[in-house]
């Protein structure tokens, strides 16, 4: 079959036409995507916001109480009852449910305790998952509760994070992933939960990521439980929802002071 010119022009044309169109259609979509994904920020931003202000008019002594209710709700876990090892935090020094009643039980039931540390990823030459990484967690083993109380306050959250502990040869001998441990439960904190176990961070994708680091790992990941105050749970009567990005990791069970609630 011969082409005469005119109609291998009008080939060319609509040809190159389709390209330009299809060309113009993956930009829009790429644009929709950013601005999606702007705003289920600025709507994180505004929960976060939210929340917080919520959370400020509590008193110490209501904080107190919810963390007692907490720990006996925690202790009564049968999935706790059986784990071995336990990845806890320290809690922020407010606006936040406070954690040290709960690592006195996981002493009392005689489980391994690792908390957190906010670690340069130059200090052991981690992998950056994103160009402009500059810090990770690292789980440190903890010895007793009296350690975990006379922690001191490190960084911009002034939290109270575990020292790195090393043998006369200068090896690391209590960090997690340094040392192939693995962990039964990761007690997760957050700004904010739902009832089908969706969480908001506090922005800084710490958690996501140790999470992701695990799992590239060991391929599986801890029995992740969230822990909150009762002003923390999202509910749909007041019109909370959480917006969910795909970096963003769902938990297993959220433990809202009295009550459990599963996504399994």
């Amino acid at each position: 079959m011969k082409w005469s010119k005119r109609s291998l022009t009008i080939f060319w044309v609509l040809h190159s036409w389709h390209g330009i169109l299809k060309s113009t259609l993956l930009r829009r979509e790429n644009i929709m995507k950013l601005t999606s994904m702007d705003t289920i920020k600025n709507l994180k931003w505004a929960l976060r916001k939210q929340i917080k202000a919520r959370i400020a008019k509590l008193s110490h002594d209501t904080l107190l109480k919810q963390s007692i209710l907490a720990a006996k709700t925690i202790s009564d876990l049968p999935e706790f009852k059986n784990a071995k090892t336990v990845g806890l935090y320290m809690n922020l020094p407010s606006g936040e449910l406070p954690t040290d009643e709960i690592v006195k039980t996981c002493f009392n039931f005689d489980k391994k305790v690792y908390l957190p540390r906010v670690t340069a990823i130059s200090r052991f030459n981690d992998t950056k998952r994103f160009e402009k990484q500059k810090s990770i967690l690292h789980f440190l083993s903890i010895d007793n509760l009296s350690e975990a109380r006379s922690l001191p306050e490190r960084g911009r959250y002034k939290i109270r994070e575990p020292e790195f502990k090393s043998d006369d040869s200068g090896s690391v001998v209590n960090d997690l992933l340094q040392n192939n441990e693995k962990l039964d439960i990761l007690f997760v904190p957050g700004m904010a939960f739902s009832s089908g176990c969706e969480r908001l961070g506090h922005g800084a994708g710490y958690y996501d990521d140790f999470i992701k680091r695990y799992n590239e790992k060991y391929h599986e990941k801890p029995l992740l439980i969230g822990l909150g105050l009762k002003e923390q749970l999202l509910t749909k009567e007041n019109g909370e929802v959480l917006h969910m990005e795909e970096h963003d990791e769902l938990l297993d069970n959220v433990v809202i002071v009295d009550t459990v609630y599963s996504r399994r």
